[in-house]
């Protein structure tokens, strides 16, 4: 799977499902823990110490200033060499040049030119002493490692055949081991965050057959801007044994609809070439009707909710570990936890991480929207909902400069935040200061709960228990 979070709820589960026995017999990482496991095992192979997200960011940052080149920013460069150059393997400028470049915004040779330009500048940084790379190269390095491999492993397969089935004790002796694949069966859950070198990697580790590779994933929730069609990497989709899930049993129809709305008319894939929607899409619990609550200024807002939050656990039982705060970045969470922390409130939290809930405590998590995936809660808090925030200010430079890109970046920005609404169980509470987010209903700043109010000594109670729908 994707991430570290996931990577471990789901080992719990499988755990409970199997336990101890069952582990033995399965590895259960995420894809890039397995990509950096697969170069390490590489004789001879140092691929350098990879850099975090932020700085791979920051690096494209520096090479723009390096070269001159101001005209594109540090997010396009980093998609651009991560979904074309080495989704596609383009080793040369002539093959990037003439590359096709499905699902990324239009750009000029003149401009392929100049990209190419920092490109280069940017693997000679990763190259300098002390040497470093990244996870994409991680992965696409695993990807020709492990497509080496199975070359082997058919190579050997067909001399074998040739010679009548015996085993090839001297042709094999001398690598210490029986050329084999690497796994039996490939399981594959959000399959829609993955890039072309995983699924390269992956493809090339398991033989082709029957219940070679199965795959999970909804393009609706596709946060990381990958835009793979599985057909080009070699797993055909088509004609296989597919089935469309329409059945939620997470959440309640009440946020499910809410949450559908975020995403109303907008094109997404198939995780192939066709298309898909959530047609037909429903669940079979009830709930509560979302709430909306609006703040004049951020402190208010982060003041409201933790009320909010105490009210919940005070008054309803709730406990802390049950509930959820979703924030715009790390920042807004350290914030948020000096202000749970202070009076009135002193309600204990904790910052989720890579290594997803970390602790059993009676805590309230406190995550950025990325960090939600794949957990759930009964009662989350999206907060920061607001315009310029969700989504943020900064894609407006792309709305007429590049419209490609601007409708790319608002769709992930939609999809980010169905996947957070998504991970609420029972109650979904959305909070913003200064004006509502545009992919908010029309109504959102007039009809939605004041959060100043909600702070006074005398003001409403903030309706939790009164607020669930036929």
């Amino acid at each position: 799977t994707y991430n570290t979070n996931l990577a471990l709820d789901l080992r719990a589960r499988l755990r409970q499902l199997g336990g101890d026995e069952l582990l033995r017999r399965v590895d259960v990482k995420s894809v890039d823990a397995l990509a950096r496991e697969i170069v390490q095992e590489a004789r001879g192979t140092d691929p350098g110490r990879p850099l975090s997200e932020d700085a791979a960011k920051n690096l494209w940052h520096t090479v723009r200033t390096e070269t001159g080149l101001f005209d594109y920013d540090a997010d396009f460069l980093d998609a651009e060499f991560k979904h074309v150059i080495l989704a596609q393997g383009c080793g040369s400028w002539e093959q990037y040049r003439r590359v096709g470049r499905s699902g990324r915004p239009r750009i000029s040779t003149a401009q392929r030119h100049d990209v190419w330009r920092l490109v280069q500048a940017y693997k000679a940084h990763l190259e300098t002493p002390p040497r470093q790379t990244t996870y994409a190269l991680i992965a696409d390095r695993a990807a020709g490692l492990e497509a080496h491999r199975m070359a082997r492993v058919e190579a050997q397969a067909r001399h074998k055949d040739e010679q009548g089935g015996r085993d090839l004790v001297h042709r094999e002796a001398g690598s210490g081991m029986w050329l084999k694949p690497r796994y039996q069966h490939i399981v594959v859950d959000e399959a829609q965050d993955l890039s072309a070198s995983h699924w390269r990697m992956l493809r090339a580790m398991v033989p082709r057959g029957r219940n070679d590779i199965f795959l999970v994933g909804d393009a609706h929730q596709r946060i990381y801007g990958h835009h793979v069609v599985l057909g080009h990497q070699g797993i055909e989709v088509r004609g296989r044994a597919s089935r469309r899930l329409t059945l939620n049993y997470r959440t309640t129809r009440q946020i499910l609809g809410s949450a559908n709305r975020l995403i109303a008319g907008t094109t997404f894939d198939n995780l192939d070439d066709g298309t898909d929607t959530l047609d037909g899409y429903r669940s079979v619990l009830t709930g509560h009707i979302p709430q909306f609550w609006r703040a004049p200024d951020s402190q208010t807002e982060m003041r409201a909710v933790a009320a909010l939050i105490k009210e919940r656990h005070d008054t309803y039982g709730t406990p802390y570990s049950a509930m959820a705060i979703s924030v715009p970045d790390g920042a807004s969470a350290q914030q948020f936890a000096n202000v749970l922390a202070r009076k009135p409130f002193f309600i204990p939290s904790i910052e989720l991480g890579k290594d997803g809930l970390r602790s059993d405590a009676d805590v309230v998590r406190i995550g950025t929207m990325h960090r939600f995936k794949g957990l759930e809660f009964q009662r989350v808090f999206l907060t920061s909902v607001s315009e310029g925030q969700v989504p943020h200010q900064r894609i407006e430079q792309y709305r007429l400069s590049n419209p490609d890109r601007y409708r790319q970046e608002e769709q992930r920005a939609r999809s980010l935040m169905f996947v957070a609404a998504t991970r609420a169980r029972d109650e979904l509470v959305v909070t913003w200061s200064g004006k509502a987010s545009r992919f908010l209903p029309q109504d959102a700043d007039r009809t939605a709960h004041s959060a100043t109010e909600l702070l006074r000594e005398d003001g409403p109670p903030s309706g939790s228990a009164g607020s669930s729908a036929a």
